[in-house]
């Protein structure tokens, strides 16, 4: 008794193809073991190698996926545009890690809203970049961009509740961890769901 090596298939000693793939079978092919664990452990495998199969040749017909680089440069020009709108930002980040003697310091007012200038305009990135990837095929990369822009608004969100002084400046760094762990789970979540 052979199998097909690309599907598993189980086929007539004679068959010179496989009835179920169409797979040539003058490669040599490969007998299933005979213990039902040996088998259902080569099942699992063969099943393993078709899966990734069928995304390589998903990824081979969406073809290459640029937005990465669009991101980075998108990335470049919000930096460029937060220093446009606060010039000294750069200069006040330097003089707030020189405070850092002993660790990090509060964070200072003026440095609030370029921070939360940031984290909106790379929300809103993110989530244009998510419904870009979502409408090309790309659903579950889509879906984390999607949450890591809605991260990124939140923590916009948060910077500018600091700054407006209902968020303590003890919450900041809690707050913070909160947001990027509330956004790793939910992204990671969505995206186990998309591929079921």
């Amino acid at each position: 008794m052979v199998y097909c090596q690309k599907c598993g298939e189980q086929l007539p000693d004679d068959a010179l193809y496989c009835s179920r793939c169409g797979q040539k079978l003058s490669e040599p092919v490969q007998s299933e073991p005979s213990g039902l664990e040996e088998r259902a452990t080569w099942r699992a495998g063969r099943a393993e190698e078709r899966i990734r199969e069928r995304i390589e040749k998903r990824r081979e017909e969406m073809g290459p996926d640029y937005l990465d680089g669009v991101g980075f440069g998108v990335f470049l020009i919000v930096v460029a545009w937060v220093y446009l709108q606060f010039p000294a930002v750069f200069s006040n980040f330097l003089r707030w890690f020189e405070k850092w003697t002993n660790g990090p310091t509060i964070l200072p007012l003026v440095l609030v809203e370029p921070i939360a200038l940031f984290f909106t305009l790379m929300g809103a990135w993110g989530i244009v970049e998510g419904a870009i990837r979502s409408a090309s095929g790309r659903v579950s990369k889509g879906i984390g961009n999607i949450v890591g822009g809605f991260m990124s608004l939140a923590l916009a969100y948060m910077f500018r509740a600091y700054g407006a002084g209902t968020l303590a400046p003890s919450a900041l760094l809690p707050a913070f961890i909160i947001i990027i762990g509330a956004g790793i789970l939910i992204s990671a979540l969505l995206r186990s769901l998309s591929h079921m």
